[in-house]
């Protein structure tokens, strides 16, 4: 079965579709298992942070509430992306009160200062290495509270490099990530492998198989895939690669979450 576990519709500040052009897509591509992850940033992001999911969440549960019968060849998970929830403890807690989720995925696009990091310059050398620091810190930060179910694209910043890095990889910051991925396994919270690379210069999925091995050796078994899509473009996505990608570094299943419980299916 072919599942994408993040996916961005135009109750995203910056996705476009509605959740029909949506599961249309993803029954034409065989995604038998969607979840929409809508944005929530939780610093101040002039006007696109978490209160404008809260102006789109009225029209977001109307469309979920009458999508089902609508179409029932697609599970479809209601989900979010809480961005850099530990910078906005009690905003988050708040959002989460009362609000019922299948899926809770967390990430870092912002840094601690308030940088986003999607709109950095990276001029220099300096530059990229002090982000990367500052990056994988706040990340560890985000992972120790915990409070959501997967972390997203670890390699985040990766995405907006193209040119300004010789290699696309991490792997200088290995003793920066470890730390991560043992809370991670920790906390029990999954590693997401984001196919998005797939579709954008880096040409392969996130992380890099040697996350993934070391993720494995130190005890994680949750893993999901998800193309990070804003988009019916890329719906599905990278799946194949994924899944390749997990088979190489030890993995015989891969994670969906229903009602925040994590369900495993089988690779093969």
């Amino acid at each position: 079965m072919i599942c994408d576990m993040h996916i961005h519709s135009c109750y995203s500040f910056d996705g476009t579709p509605t959740l029909e052009e949506i599961c249309t897509v993803a029954m034409e591509r065989g995604v038998g298992i969607i979840a929409i992850t809508d944005h929530a940033d939780m610093v101040d992001t002039g006007g696109y942070g978490v209160d404008a999911y809260y102006a789109a969440e009225p029209a977001r549960l109307e469309a979920f509430a009458h999508l089902q019968p609508w179409n029932p060849g697609v599970e479809v998970l209601y989900g979010i992306e809480i961005g850099n929830g530990h910078d906005a403890k009690v905003a988050t807690e708040k959002l989460m009160e009362g609000r019922e989720f299948d899926y809770v995925l967390g990430s870092v696009h912002f840094l601690p200062d308030g940088t986003d990091i999607y709109k950095m310059p990276f001029a220099s050398p300096e530059e990229i290495d002090g982000m990367w620091r500052e990056y994988f810190a706040s990340v560890l930060r985000l992972v120790n509270e915990g409070g959501f179910d997967c972390f997203a694209h670890l390699d985040y910043p990766l995405r907006k490099m193209e040119g300004k890095v010789s290699a696309c990889t991490v792997e200088q910051y290995a003793d920066l990530i470890d730390p991560i991925l043992q809370a991670l396994v920790k906390q029990q919270i999954a590693l997401e492998v984001n196919t998005r690379g797939m579709y954008d210069w880096q040409q392969r999925v996130c992380p890099e198989d040697w996350v993934l091995r070391r993720y494995r050796e130190l005890g994680g078994k949750y893993v999901v895939i998800g193309s990070d899509t804003h988009t019916v473009d890329y719906i599905g996505t990278g799946f194949a690669e994924a899944a390749a990608a997990l088979k190489r570094c030890g993995f015989d299943s891969y994670t969906i979450y229903r009602k925040r419980q994590p369900v495993q299916i089988p690779l093969d």
